[in-house]
Order: C-alpha cells, then sequence, then structure tokens
C-alpha cells in the first residue's frame, strides 16, 4: 500500500514538474497568453469583471516550473484593465512556467495555464503584393522575420472576398505555393481584397493577425443576360402621344465591365427597323411602335438583344389580383394565370408599380419579371409609408401583352391627414335632413379608408356620433332633428390605421315648422285663385247670366261714355239751311251757353193726354249760310195711340235726344208722372 501512495506522489510531481497537471495553452481557462513575435514579450488577458466590480485590479502572477520554482514573480494592471505584458527580458526561452491571475482581494479569478514561451510564439501579419491582374491575377507575400534558431519555418493561409461583402472564402493550403497564389475564377471586372496570416509549420503557437487587405480589380469581359426593357404610355405635350420607353442598367454581375452605350432598334410598320444608340436609361418613341430591340455595349462586347412586342395590348390578362403588406416595406402579389384556348398562357409575367399621385408616373415607375407558371411576386423597393401605389400585373406573349386591372397599395397605412371635403346639408323636412360630402383627397387618405364617422351637435350640447358609414358613401340621411334649431357638424375618416383629423365645422339651421302653416296657406289660396280662374275661363257666360239677374243693372250695363262716343250731334233751326255747328266740342274750345228750362204741369192739361201739351221754346239749329241740310231729322218718339205726332205737338222745334241723353235724362213719362 505504501509503494502504491508513493507512486501516485510521483506521478502528480512528475505532472506538475513537466507541465501537464494544469492543462495546456488549447484549454479554454479563460486566460490566454502569446508570445509577440520570436522576440517579442508575452501578452496575456482574461475575462475582467462587471458591475460595482469593474474596477478590480488585477495581478498576473507566474512561477517557473524548473529553475527558482518557489520564486513567484508578478505583474499589476492598472485598475479595471483585464490585460498586462511581460517583457523579454523577464522570461527564459526554454523554461516552463505557471501563470494565473489574482483580484485585488488576493482571489485567484482563473485556473493556473502552464506554458513554454517558445511554444506560444504569435508571428508578425505577412506583407502582400500583387504580381500581375491580367489575364490571370497573381499574389505574392513575404513572411515576417523568423530567427535562425527556430527549426520550423512559417506556414501561411489566404482568404478573399468582393470587396463589401462581409463573407471571405479561404483558400486550400495545399493550393498555396510558397509565398505566391495564382487565381483562376474570380468574376470579370470585379473588385476584391485579399489577405494572409501565418503560423508556424508544427502548428504550436498562435496564427498572426491577418494582413492588411490588399486590392485588386479583375478585367473587364462581354456583357451576359438580357436588358430588362418596358415601356409607358406617355400623354401628348405638342399634340401628339408617344411612347417612352424604359429600361434597367444591367447589374454589375451582367455587365462585367462599364457599359458605354445601348444599342436600339424599332419597327414601326416602315420597311426596316429603325436603329439607334441611346444612353441609359430612356427614350421616346413614336406612338406607331410595334417592337423594339435593345442590347447593352461594354468595351469587349455586347449582350444579346432583348425584344418587346406592342402589336397588340389586348391579349388576355391576368386576374383575380390581390396586394397585401409585407413585413417591413414591401408589397405581396398574388393574381391568377390568364388562360385562353387560342393564346394559351403567357411566356412570363410583368408587375408594374408607381405611386399614384407622383406628377410623372414614369418617374417613379418599377418593375419584376416572373417566368410563366408563377402566379406571385414579393415587391421589395424604395416604398414609403403612407405613400398609394398603383399596382397592374401583365401577361406577356410573343405578339404582346394583356394587363389586368390596376389595384391601390400602401406598404404601412396611417391614419388621415384631412376629412372628407365639401359639406352640405339639404333639408326634406322640419326633422330631417340629407348630408353630402366629397371623398377625402388621395394624398391625404394614407391608407385605405375603411369608414367614415358623422359627429352632430347642438351649440351647447355634446355630439351624437353615426358611424360607421361606408366609404363608398358621399350622403347620408339625418333624421330625429328638431325644427327651427341650429346644428354643428363635422365628420372624420379612418383607415386600419386608426381615426384620422376632423374636417371643418359645417353650420346648419332646420326649417321652422310655423313657416311651413304659412306656405300652405299661401299654396292653399292659390290653387284657390286657379280653380276660380278655370271656373271662370269655362262657365264665363252662364256666371255672367247669374250676375245680370242677381245684381242690380248698374254694376252689369254697359255704361256710354260721351267723350269717347263716336257719335256727332246737331242742333239745328227749324230752318233746314241754318247750321250752327256740333253739340260737341272741343274740350279747349269755350263752352256754350247754358240754356235753363222751366218744365211747368198746368192741372187742365194732366187731362187732355199729350196732344194738349205746350210747345217747348227752343230754338231751331241754324246751318251754316249757303249749306243744304241733308242729314236725316231728329227721331221721333211716339207717346201714345190717340197723341200726335211729337213734331205736332212740338210744333216745328223738335228736340234733340241721343243715347246718352236717354239714358241719364227723366223719359217724357216720367217729366208728366204718367209712368
Amino acid at each position: 500500500m505504501r509503494e502504491r501512495w508513493r507512486g501516485a506522489w510521483l506521478l502528480l510531481l512528475a505532472l506538475e514538474t513537466f507541465g501537464f497537471q494544469e492543462g495546456d495553452p488549447e484549454a479554454p481557462t479563460g486566460l490566454e497568453c502569446y508570445q509577440m513575435g520570436p522576440s517579442g514579450g508575452m501578452n496575456c488577458t482574461w475575462p475582467g469583471r462587471t458591475g460595482p466590480e469593474a474596477n478590480t485590479t488585477y495581478t498576473l502572477r507566474y512561477q517557473s516550473l524548473k529553475f527558482k520554482r518557489n520564486q513567484t514573480r508578478s505583474s499589476q494592471a492598472p485598475a479595471g484593465q483585464s490585460w498586462v505584458v511581460i517583457g523579454r527580458s523577464s522570461l527564459t526561452h526554454n523554461e516552463n512556467y505557471a501563470v494565473w491571475v489574482e483580484a485585488g482581494d488576493g482571489t485567484q479569478v482563473t485556473p493556473r495555464l502552464t506554458l513554454t514561451p517558445h511554444e506560444i510564439v504569435k508571428p508578425d501579419p505577412p506583407v502582400l503584393s500583387l504580381v500581375d491582374v491580367n489575364p490571370e491575377v497573381t499574389v505574392t507575400w513575404t513572411n515576417p522575420h523568423w530567427p535562425q534558431h527556430f527549426s520550423l519555418d512559417l506556414a501561411c493561409q489566404l482568404r478573399y472576398r468582393v470587396s463589401g461583402t462581409p463573407n471571405w472564402t479561404r483558400v486550400h493550403e495545399e493550393d498555396v505555393e510558397p509565398n505566391s497564389y495564382e487565381f483562376s475564377s474570380l468574376e470579370p471586372f470585379t473588385a476584391y481584397e485579399v489577405q494572409a496570416r501565418c503560423i508556424p509549420e508544427d502548428r504550436k503557437g498562435f496564427w498572426s493577425d491577418w494582413s492588411p487587405s490588399q486590392t485588386f480589380q479583375t478585367p473587364e469581359a462581354a456583357p451576359l443576360g438580357l436588358v430588362d426593357v418596358w415601356r409607358v404610355a406617355s400623354p401628348p405635350e405638342s399634340g401628339e402621344a408617344s411612347l417612352q420607353l424604359l429600361w434597367k442598367p444591367l447589374n454589375p454581375e451582367a455587365a462585367r465591365g462599364v457599359v458605354r452605350s445601348y444599342s436600339l432598334a424599332f419597327w414601326n410598320g416602315s420597311d426596316s427597323p429603325v436603329s439607334l444608340a441611346s444612353p441609359c436609361c430612356s427614350m421616346s418613341l413614336p406612338s406607331a411602335t410595334t417592337r423594339v430591340w435593345i442590347s447593352a455595349n461594354n468595351h469587349v462586347g455586347r449582350t444579346q438583344p432583348a425584344s418587346l412586342s406592342l402589336e397588340r395590348q389586348d391579349l388576355p390578362a391576368p386576374a383575380g389580383l390581390q396586394v397585401a403588406a409585407g413585413h417591413g416595406q414591401d408589397l405581396r402579389v398574388t393574381w391568377e394565370p390568364s388562360k385562353d384556348p387560342l393564346e394559351g398562357e403567357p411566356t412570363e409575367y410583368l408587375v408594374e408599380w408607381a405611386e399614384e399621385c407622383g406628377s410623372s408616373k414614369a418617374a417613379s415607375l418599377d418593375w419584376v419579371r416572373r417566368p410563366a407558371g408563377t402566379h406571385s411576386a414579393l415587391l421589395t423597393g424604395d416604398f414609403r409609408p403612407r405613400v398609394p401605389y398603383q399596382v397592374r400585373v401583365y401577361g406577356l406573349y410573343p405578339g404582346g401583352f394583356g394587363a389586368s386591372a390596376p389595384i391601390r397599395a400602401y406598404t404601412q397605412e396611417g391614419v388621415p391627414s384631412a376629412g372628407p371635403q365639401g359639406l352640405q346639408d339639404h333639408s326634406i323636412s322640419k326633422e330631417a335632413s340629407v348630408i353630402s360630402w366629397e371623398a377625402i383627397p388621395l394624398a391625404q387618405r394614407n391608407g385605405h379608408i375603411t369608414h367614415y364617422t358623422l359627429y352632430l351637435a347642438k351649440p351647447t350640447e355634446s355630439p351624437q356620433t353615426y358611424q360607421p358609414i361606408a366609404a363608398t358613401e358621399t350622403s347620408y340621411n339625418l333624421s330625429g332633428l328638431e325644427p327651427g334649431t341650429s346644428y354643428q357638424l363635422w365628420m372624420t375618416g379612418s383607415t386600419s390605421a386608426g381615426e384620422g383629423n376632423a374636417s371643418s365645422i359645417h353650420l346648419f339651421h332646420t326649417p321652422d315648422s310655423r313657416w311651413e302653416a304659412v306656405l300652405a296657406s299661401l299654396l292653399a289660396v292659390g290653387f284657390l285663385l286657379f280653380l276660380a280662374c278655370v271656373l271662370g275661363a269655362v262657365l264665363h257666360v252662364q256666371l255672367l247670366d247669374l250676375c245680370q239677374k242677381v245684381l242690380p243693372s248698374w254694376c252689369w250695363e254697359k255704361v256710354p261714355d260721351a267723350t269717347h262716343s263716336r257719335i256727332t250731334l246737331y242742333e239745328m233751326d227749324r230752318d233746314p239751311h241754318s247750321y250752327r255747328g256740333p253739340l260737341v266740342q272741343d274740350p279747349d274750345a269755350e263752352e256754350p251757353p247754358i240754356t235753363e228750362l222751366d218744365i211747368a204741369e198746368p192741372a187742365d192739361h194732366v187731362s187732355q193726354g199729350y196732344s194738349a201739351l205746350p210747345q217747348l221754346e227752343c230754338p231751331a239749329p241754324a246751318l251754316p249760310h249757303g249749306a243744304d241740310w241733308t242729314g236725316s231729322k231728329p227721331r221721333l218718339e211716339e207717346l201714345g195711340p190717340s197723341s200726335p205726332p211729337l213734331q205736332e205737338a212740338w210744333g216745328q222745334q223738335a228736340p234733340v235726344i241721343s243715347g246718352y241723353e236717354k239714358h241719364f235724362m227723366p223719359t217724357l213719362e216720367e217729366v208728366l208722372g204718367l209712368a
């Protein structure tokens, strides 16, 4: 038993002596030390503490395991620093050391690390240089200084990448010749950077840091692929519509050099196509153009010509277009295939989008192509939030294309920045009114309008809410209003992001009910008057006859007007040749003298009848001298069957009697009291 314990003790002593009990430098103990070059000091690092103990002061302790085994030396780091460098003069080349770290309170914070300085050497990085870049790229390098007493040489490793990309490609060590390497599979006209590092051949020690990058660019080559070309119809600017041709520049992988120009050819029905050269990336063509060819040119060659057919634009189009916002600023577009028995499925699809509120469609137009059989596309681009985009899908055929109906889409919606415009009211009764409005301008919607909200309030009361009102509506019927009342009205629009800003306040007043009574009365009176006029026009004869029977004679009898009468009365003498002129004179002339008559009624004449009446003395009218009387005699009235003629009763002086006097003067019967 004693021999066994003695053997175990000797084994442990040997492990401690030769540095095996504490592990080797590759073990992840948290403490790492390496020699900086073949003649540099030893740099040791360890994980430091965090939090309140971040400013802990650490001390690195190292002890020789061959010579001066009982002597421990130390190197203190500044407060908060977790690394320290031990000078080369403090170390022996072939000595084994035990290294550990203690905190300021004496606590050991890392396990012991056993190492040998010449086995932990980290060489300096090599120095790279370029020999040639045409037609192949050759890189050489110079190894760092390495002393002769080091028996082994250095092995180096290379890596390269396209400039600006994050991933490196490493070259296998067996493919690397000593101090040089020739690249054979690089992309044309591409910028690269290359780095190198070295390590002792026995792999004891550490890789050097990567050398500074050596950059170079590969030579040009003929471009590959096809130019992505499309068109947009331009509005007529000078009276004639034009076709604007758009194309995308070749990506660097396809260009493989500097694209110096684009060769175009188009056919518009003439005998031969028209050829021309143009810079990138648009050109106006005649509206009658039916086919276009385009290719890209660089210093070495050109691409195959890409063809765009515009001959027919009414071919079967994709249907069922749907657009949904994806993650971030993307749009997911799906559609149903356009299958036609005659045309079949398109050879490829083109998805086009542009800002709907932009001043020019061509300025913001972009597109992507999808092969036949694909019915969805993820649109990625410089989309802006709250901006409407118009999306359309085209089916491309060898003889033309067909376009789907456009659809509006947003990558990210916001609340509307304005409310409905132009609010108006139209009263339909004293308790109801129709409110109409105009839609929110497209640039201020900031999303798809889901519904409207209407707010109605009296000046001193809280508003009532009427919602939801469909986004397609432009009017709303308000009922249950109070007659003769003032109201305040405003509206808002809502999107999926929420309710937006309110419109301006609209004031209106409901009609008063008393005005309805007045209006009804006026309408009734007007109707009655109209009815009376109609009846009077139809039954005027019967009404006139009724008036003659009911009303006094002076109300309906027509009274002659002597002033406007066309009858001229003459006063005649007994001598028909004596003429004194008309009785009716000019109003401005001097009025004739008035003759007063006294009519007496003798009692003894009453019983004698009309024959005994005395002759009224009235001078006969005198005719003008030298004139003959050719007119008729005055009309004679017969007084009765037994009466003598009026001429005999009056003698030779006959009275002048007209219709005017007959109407206003008493009759002879009335004068004599016989009537």
